[in-house]
């Protein structure tokens, strides 16, 4: 008869759970994570809802590529899951750390530095983005202001006219004083 194993701690399953879900580290690797056999692995996944890896090599579905074509990336969809992928790596690195396994250290540490960067020049696009839209805000109640009171003339004969029409009032206003 054999003795039960000690479940993992907290840690260990969230640590292995976001190793799973990146979809990139060996089952073999989070089995030994966890210290479990394949059969226990597959009982724990089921336990716990952890869906199904989808197999790297299988090709989308033609309807699923399509739809996922014509999605329209929104920015802040793309910052999350960019902030997921970093969390995971992060995960994926704490794991080489442990088992001292240096080749697997440097390729997360060059992961997360593109991750990070992307990141970054994601976010600096968003705002960048929103930034114009406010000015281009900005621009068209300037230009309605504009429009109620001193827009500028665009040929020369209204040119003419809107410089009379000012010097006109400034000497109005200038007699007043």
């Amino acid at each position: 008869m054999a003795a039960k194993s000690v479940p993992p701690c907290d840690e260990k399953i969230a640590q292995a759970k976001l190793l799973y879900d990146s979809g990139v580290t060996p089952i073999g690797e989070i089995l030994d994570l966890l210290g479990m056999s394949v059969g226990q692995f597959r009982r724990f996944r089921e336990i716990h809802g952890w869906p199904l890896r989808a197999s790297a090599c299988a090709p989308k579905k033609p309807q699923e590529a399509a739809l996922a074509a014509k999605k329209p990336r929104d920015a802040g969809r793309l910052i999350a899951r960019l902030e997921d992928a970093v969390e995971q790596e992060f995960a994926r690195a704490e794991a080489a750390l442990a088992k001292h396994a240096p080749k697997t250290i440097e390729a997360s540490a060059r992961t997360l530095a593109s991750l990070v960067k992307t990141l970054a020049e994601l976010k600096r696009m968003r705002r960048e983005s929103e930034e114009k839209k406010n000015d281009a805000d900005d621009d068209s109640d300037e230009a309605a202001s504009e429009r109620d009171g001193d827009a500028p003339p665009r040929e020369l004969a209204e040119l003419r006219a809107e410089l009379a029409r000012r010097l006109e009032r400034l000497r109005g206003a200038g007699s007043v004083e």
